[in-house]
């Protein structure tokens, strides 16, 4: 479907599950969110019927969110369901890792095309004060098990955070001469817990230049520009959603765990999909697409919308 800007909207990020087994400092509270009930989370059936809705107006891309989904139960189940849609071209998910040692073998098969894999610092002790609870080993052996599994073009999506991993720039970048991987930078956005962190956190992604001059620029691929060091196995990918505006080529909406399509990470507004069949549901993507802001304002305030992001799926 084509939006009111123009843009061609074919790609969907779904939201299995809010809930997630880290605590990342810039994405959700320390202690954690109020866990919704079971009847407040869309089924796997509705998901089933959202996902075939919008495929049926055109999208060719789905991509499954959380929080972290690989906690929802049945998310293979919904993986097998999702692949058996005969028009969609691609599915993806995108997960912290920490589960994929005993999920990667069974998402593959499942009819998971590709995985991103969120890794901000390679730092053991760092991985822990970030995540509050997690262990950086768990992550390397979900991505030998992801490689293990027969997935390729792993992306490993690591968000730039001043103080904390800008230090570390050089060390993500030299992955990419020795693994067949995208490493990619993403701005930290001023939105949930990270709203009020001092401006020295946000960096723009000119830093990863800076650091790394002898990275060379290939062809932009969706939202990322990417690079490559000469004769390095994998590339660098910076995703600059604020030193970068890129909502002139935005594709996607997105709908989250609870039922909401949003046709902007950082909208206020929102179009409850829940209880809507056939005709109906179809009518309401319709709307959100059309509906679908020109842009975002993370240039000029903080994001507009007031759930973090985990309640919303990246």
């Amino acid at each position: 479907m084509i939006d009111s800007c123009g843009r061609n909207i074919d790609y969907l990020r779904l939201s299995v599950t809010d809930l997630c087994n880290y605590r990342c400092r810039y994405c959700m509270p320390e202690e954690g969110v109020c866990k919704r009930t079971h009847s407040e989370i869309l089924s796997l059936e509705e998901l089933e019927a959202i996902a075939r809705a919008a495929v049926a107006l055109g999208i060719t891309k789905i991509r499954l969110t959380g929080g972290e989904p690989l906690v929802r139960r049945g998310i293979v189940e919904l993986c097998r369901r999702l692949r058996r849609i005969p028009e969609l071209q691609e599915l993806c998910l995108t997960t912290n890792g920490s589960l994929l040692p005993d999920l990667a073998a069974p998402l593959r098969e499942a009819g998971v095309d590709r995985l991103n894999i969120s890794l901000d610092t390679l730092r053991p002790e760092r991985f822990t004060q970030m995540t509050c609870r997690g262990e950086l080993g768990q992550v390397l052996k979900g991505l030998a098990a992801a490689e293990e599994a027969g997935f390729t073009n792993l992306k490993l999506n690591t968000v730039l955070i001043g103080g904390f991993n800008d230090d570390e720039i050089s060390d993500f970048v030299r992955l990419t001469q020795v693994h067949p991987w995208e490493v990619r930078f993403i701005e930290l956005m001023p939105m949930g817990p990270c709203a009020q962190w001092d401006r020295s956190c946000f960096l723009p992604n000119t830093t990863v230049l800076r650091h790394c001059p002898e990275l060379r620029p290939l062809p932009a691929r969706g939202v990322a520009r990417r690079y490559r060091i000469p004769g390095a196995r994998g590339t660098v990918g910076l995703i600059s959603p604020l030193s970068h505006e890129f909502c002139a080529d935005c594709r996607r909406i997105r709908v989250t765990a609870d039922g909401k399509l949003k046709g902007c990470l950082h909208s206020r507004e929102e179009i409850d999909l829940r209880g809507l069949h056939g005709w109906q549901l179809q009518n309401a993507i319709r709307l959100g697409i059309a509906q679908k802001p020109q842009r975002h304002h993370l240039t000029e305030r903080r994001s507009d919308t007031p759930r973090n992001m985990n309640q919303i799926g990246g």
